[in-house]
């Protein structure tokens, strides 16, 4: 397949149509989320919102891939993914050594739950439905682990003496990898029948099955091929769990966590499958019995994994593309305000900033020796402007704390202990919402915009590269982004991830109008004169006590807003669109914090740092969700 122009359009893994495609594009970062060690001995689930990454990582296991990878391991694009794969035993270089069988959980499963039969019928059809769709794939995944035709060669599938056919009764037997084609073809095709028909199906033909009985096909002794077993290792994956309904889900989960079949199993689903209970509790329910992945919860924990790896990602994509010939990615983002073209400016804001503070401590003795300091003296123009604005916002903060019966020189050491990068930080971020300057520009900057979802990551980085394909294109003297332009790009996403919360997010308009009212409040704590949550506020935080009243069914049943305000929270987490931080200490309490998205950040001119969070209590949030933020005189005199 022939690379599109824009490489960074491809999103998601079913696009990539070609395995060699795929495995350049792949970031090898991607399988730190994987444990060696752990993802052969437990169900391993991998949670996150949409664009996460799930489908790619299942995708990399797959046996078209595995065995482009072994094809192409010499290729300098491939190598460092083939020894990570070496590595988890995937494949050597003698071949592929692990059979991956990969099920879409997307057909039909859902629908079952129309079929007028007791619950647990349903469950023994569920049972029998996903039965026959593992052996259908496992058939498959063995000749093409071999490079073999289907259906043309099923008949060099056998099993091994001994082994049980687990799939019902009447089957043949002895019989070979065409008998199981057979009997599962014939199996889903009247279910599936059964599910299309508007009459009752008979449930004396409709038998099902009681548990995952195909593993016992799965484990890495029992399926030969000409005599020899098919692969060292197997593991089955299952994708868009999410899309079966609340109660196959969790006779799913429950069943695979009993059988300790020694089959290895990955489950891929959103976040949107989990209870209001599960969402506020960060989706770490199911404690022992599987090993929970959260995609984005990892990637915050990692932040400078997360760089590289989208750093890694984007150099691959900038080389894929077929028009213009880009080396990497990151050069051609400029990362500074520090070129020629806005020294003029970086002028005016020094003399403005100046001037003023001298003006306002004009008869003030105790910061005679601050406004002498040294530092104040050296570096760029823009690094002096900050400087004078760090020295501003100190000034204000010890005006608010000064009592006024002393009238004496401050010394500047203390000056140099309270100065420090958050400071900094928030001095940048005052002088570029004052002048309107870009702040949203560099590669760094990028990837936190991210919020540790490779697809935001992805559409922003795609926006960008569009624009240079098109200054290659026409041959423009430069074919660096600007910060300007790379500003301007970023702020129109945000304006559009704003517009597409209503129709997003499960009570959308609910959530759209919460997160704005959290965004509103934030930015006016952020530029408060002192700036005291330097370098800014971006999320909220409910203490432990409140975040179990919530999930509590006897209190939201006596409260039913906070009840309302428990869906929207957990709607907003399970798009990604808040970021929960369980038990967070701080002022000798624990604390949910609930961080923006990134790129909600901005619309309303916030940072990208975390940290900077203010403790709510669930009536004030239960009115933001009704009304709206609301600046009132107590938050004005707050601080």
């Amino acid at each position: 397949m022939r690379e599109p122009r824009n490489p960074f359009r491809l999103r998601a893994a079913e696009q990539i149509e070609s395995e060699l495609s795929f495995l350049r594009l792949f970031g090898p970062g991607m399988l730190e989320l994987l444990s060696t060690q752990q993802m052969w001995e437990r169900p391993q689930i991998l949670r996150s919102a949409a664009g996460g990454g799930k489908t790619s990582i299942l995708k990399l296991f797959t046996p078209s891939v595995v065995l482009s990878l072994h094809a192409n391991r010499g290729n300098e694009d491939v190598r460092d993914l083939f020894q990570r794969m070496e590595e988890f035993g995937i494949v050597s270089e003698d071949g592929p050594k692990a059979l991956g069988v990969l099920l879409p959980c997307n057909r039909n499963y859902a629908n079952l739950e129309d079929i007028e039969f007791d619950g647990a019928r349903r469950d023994r059809l569920f049972f029998g439905l996903l039965n026959a769709r593992i052996i259908l794939s496992m058939l498959r995944a063995c000749l093409s682990l071999h490079a073999l035709s289907f259906p043309k060669d099923l008949d060099r599938i056998s099993l091994r003496e001994g082994i049980d056919f687990p799939v019902g009764v009447n089957a043949p037997k002895p019989f070979t990898g065409s008998d199981l084609y057979r009997y599962a073809t014939r199996y889903e095709a009247e279910l599936c029948d059964a599910i299309d028909s508007f009459d009752l199906p008979d449930q004396n033909l409709l038998i099902g099955q009681d548990t995952v009985s195909a593993l016992e096909l799965l484990k890495p002794e029992a399926v030969l091929l000409d005599g020899i077993p098919v692969s060292e290792r197997t593991v089955l994956m299952l994708d868009d769990v999410h899309l079966l309904t609340l109660q196959q889900r969790k006779t799913l989960f429950r069943t695979l966590a009993q059988l300790r079949s020694g089959v290895a199993i990955w489950i891929a689903e959103r976040f949107e499958a989990l209870s209001v209970d599960e969402l506020l509790s960060s989706g770490t329910s199911e404690g022992r019995d599987y090993d929970v992945i959260q995609i984005e919860q990892f990637w915050r924990r990692q932040r400078k994994k997360f760089e590289n790896l989208t750093s890694n990602v984007a150099n691959r994509r900038a080389r894929a593309a077929t028009e213009v010939e880009f080396p990497s990615f990151e050069p051609y983002l400029v990362a500074s305000l520090d070129a020629s073209e806005w020294q003029e400016q970086s002028k005016t804001i020094l003399h403005d900033v100046q001037a003023r503070v001298v003006k306002e401590t004009a008869d003030q003795v105790k910061f005679r020796d601050w406004l002498q300091h040294e530092d104040l003296a050296e570096g760029t123009t823009r690094d002096r402007a900050i400087g004078w604005r760090m020295l501003e916002i100190l000034i204000e903060r010890e005006r608010r704390k000064s009592q006024g019966a002393f009238d004496f020189a401050l010394p500047v050491d203390d000056l140099e202990e309270r100065s420090d990068s958050q400071i900094k930080s928030a001095a940048e971020l005052f002088i570029a919402y004052d002048y309107k300057l870009p702040y949203y520009f560099g590669l760094q900057r990028l990837a936190a915009l991210a919020s540790s979802n490779m697809e935001q990551y992805l559409w922003l980085a795609g926006d960008q590269f569009e624009e240079l394909i098109s200054a290659a294109v026409v041959r423009q003297p430069s074919w660096q982004l600007s910060p300007a332009r790379q500003d301007s790009i970023i702020r129109r996403a945000s304006d559009q991830l704003w517009k597409e919360i209503p129709r997003r997010a499960r009570f959308g308009e609910e959530v759209y109008r919460f997160l704005d009212s959290v965004a509103r409040f934030c930015q006016h704590m952020t530029f408060l004169p002192n700036a005291p949550y330097e370098p800014g506020v971006t999320g909220i935080a409910i203490s432990m006590d409140d975040r179990a009243k919530l999930v509590d069914p006897r209190y939201v049943a006596a409260h039913p807003e906070h009840g309302r305000l428990a869906e929207v929270l957990a709607a907003g987490i399970a798009n990604n669109l808040l970021e929960p931080i369980l038990d967070y200490k701080c002022k000798g309490a624990m604390w949910m914090v609930l961080n923006i998205n990134r790129l909600l950040c901005p619309k309303y001119w916030l940072p990208l740092q975390y940290g900077g969070f203010k403790e709510k209590r669930l009536d004030e949030l239960g009115s933001w969700l009704l009304n709206g933020y609301r600046v009132t005189k107590k938050t004005e005199t707050l601080l």
